[in-house]
């Protein structure tokens, strides 16, 4: 699947990433504030988080047992960093792209989190803070991507 620069942007920013949180569920969406994952982070005592997967790196589609092990890598990662996480699933509205199972880090900085989407050969992470609006955090140089 050949995605430009700015379709891949476009992609990102109107995907819902739906998370898994101990009480309900919510959709970040990039560029909104998430009060129910605020309160859901307050009650762990962070005040930071990160949305990273390690499904299709650098956005080249994977098959669906690649996506799994990569997945169960970063997912043992994150744990042996000493962060919890809870599951999600990054879901585009327009089904361009299949459901890529996903993890929100809690309480870890952008820098560490950057790092480890970086690691998984991630084009981008989501990541945010208490009070704060959800971001999209590039990690690659290509054109278009800030």
């Amino acid at each position: 699947m050949e995605t430009s620069a700015q379709e891949l942007d476009d992609a990102y920013r109107q995907t819902i990433y739906w998370c898994e949180l101990p009480e309900q569920s919510v959709a970040i969406r990039i560029g909104h504030k998430h009060p129910v994952l605020d309160d859901a982070l307050r009650n762990e005592a962070v005040n930071e988080w990160a949305f990273i997967t390690a499904y299709n790196p650098h956005s080249t589609l994977k098959t669906p047992p690649q996506n799994r092990a990569m997945n169960e890598r970063l997912e043992c990662e994150i744990a042996r960093l000493g962060y919890s996480c809870w599951h999600g699933t990054g879901i585009d509205p327009k089904g361009k792209w299949p459901p890529e199972a996903s993890f929100l880090v809690v309480g870890i900085e952008p820098s560490s989190a950057a790092d480890l989407g970086r690691k998984y050969h991630q084009n981008a992470i989501v990541i945010g803070r208490v009070g704060g609006a959800a971001e999209l955090l590039f990690l690659t140089s290509a054109p278009g991507c800030r």
